[in-house]
């Protein structure tokens, strides 16, 4: 069996490190001539191993325009059963999913520290909904009126609008 999992590794490990050297496609085309590049994360997502996720492919977003040299500006803007993921007691209500929606809390607090990333928004139409205040959030997030609203005043602005759910 050692011999075996010997073979494997000399067989694998030099194809591991033709692929951790190959150069990663870029966006240059759509990208040209772009200084910076305004999203607006339309999140509805209530599942918290999908959230979690997406927000993953958001960061690695964020992180592909500025390895290409455009400047990330990004606002979320979270409705639906999102904001039940959002709350201070969010992993006691839903002890099965504790851990995954800390995790999803913690990298909300992590994106929101990136230069760039201006604002997260939680509608309060979703919120009152489900019984959420202002003081049930966990920072960096803010109760807004509508993000329908907010959503039409930074699209105005030039802000693309991505749907997550």
């Amino acid at each position: 069996m050692r011999r075996l999992m010997l073979g494997l590794m000399f067989v694998l490990l030099p194809g591991l490190a033709v692929a951790a050297d190959m150069p990663r496609p870029d966006d240059s085309r759509s990208l040209q001539g772009l200084e910076e590049a305004r999203i607006l994360w339309d999140v509805t997502v209530a599942e918290p191993e999908k959230l979690l996720a997406r927000l993953g492919v958001i960061e690695q977003t964020y992180r592909d325009l500025a390895r290409q040299g455009v400047t990330p500006r990004m606002v979320f803007g979270f409705r639906g059963g999102s904001v039940r993921l959002l709350t201070r007691d969010a992993p006691e209500r839903d002890i099965d999913h504790a851990q995954t929606i800390l995790q999803i809390q913690s990298r909300l607090r992590e994106l929101a520290s990136l230069d760039g990333v201006e604002r997260m928004e939680v509608c309060s139409i979703a919120s009152r909904r489900s019984g959420i205040t202002q003081a049930d959030l966990v920072e960096p997030l803010v109760e807004v009126g509508n993000t329908f609203v907010t959503a039409a005043a930074y699209a105005q602005r030039g802000y693309a609008k991505i749907k997550i759910d």
